[in-house]
């Protein structure tokens, strides 16, 4: 209508989007706002003539890679109820969220999903934590879950390895590999050493004696300080995102959405 002015905040465009075989239409300001990512897409100009993407039902724009559930718990976040998400979303879905806000750089979504995420609420396994916090970058997870992989009795297995990559499940055995007991009589040397590794030890600190038989027992021992030396965390996360398929492929995710619209 002639004379009216659209409001520069509250009359939002809606734009189409495609995950699997379900659509979605939702305002665009609010993904240009909350994700770099969608900010970029959207500000390349259209091809001249062509009905730009996301326009319609019969155009939208294709998120591939990406599953309509994990898109749904986004949203969720991003456009919340009068309750707000939380009492909506349980650990797996707070996952999803996780994964998508750190593939599209929704570093608000991506707060308060690590937010409602602490070690204790998610039931897996200590391994595919670890995994976890490696490939989403949740730092607080990673002591709690090096530490209950260096604790258990079990060694490192080939299901380690292919979750985790070679490098970090070295690391891990390495601080597994770091338990040592202290001998009942610290002038006294380690048992477990032959008659030259004893002598070449005289006058110097005795370390303690390692264990090298018998039932594996550390479920008390806190390796955090072994785990922090090992690790140096943030190499140890170049390393698995510099090497491992499946999380580099991720990592790439938004790469890829901003290759597709150009």
């Amino acid at each position: 209508m002639a004379g009216l002015n659209k409001d520069d905040d509250f009359y939002m465009t809606l734009v189409t989007l495609q995950v699997e075989d379900y659509l979605f239409r939702v305002p665009r300001h609010t993904l240009e706002a909350q994700s770099t990512v969608f900010q970029d897409m959207f500000s390349f100009p259209p091809p001249p003539s062509i009905e730009v993407e996301g326009s319609s039902n019969e155009c939208p724009i294709r998120l591939d890679g990406v599953k309509a559930d994990e898109f749904r718990q986004l949203l969720k976040v991003l456009f919340p109820g009068p309750c707000g998400p939380r009492q909506h979303l349980n650990s797996e879905e707070w996952i999803s969220v996780l994964k998508l806000s750190q593939m599209w750089q929704c570093q608000q979504a991506r707060a308060i999903a690590l937010k409602e995420l602490p070690y204790s609420s998610v039931r897996k396994g200590a391994v595919e934590k670890v995994a976890l916090a490696f490939q989403y970058d949740i730092k607080q997870w990673l002591i709690p879950g090096l530490n209950e992989m260096a604790r258990r009795p079990e060694p490192i297995s080939a299901g380690d390895v292919h979750l985790l990559g070679l490098d970090v499940a070295l690391k891990v055995a390495a601080v597994r590999e770091s338990l040592v007991f202290q001998p009942a009589n610290p002038s006294s040397p380690p048992q477990d050493l032959d008659s030259d590794d004893q002598n070449s030890l005289s006058g110097q600190v005795r370390p303690a004696a390692r264990v090298v038989s018998g039932t594996r027992n550390a479920s008390d021992v806190d390796f955090t300080p072994v785990i922090k030396k090992i690790f140096e965390l943030s190499g140890a996360l170049r390393v698995l995102f510099n090497n491992h398929p499946v999380l580099k492929y991720e990592s790439e995710g938004g790469k890829q959405l901003r290759k597709g619209r150009k």
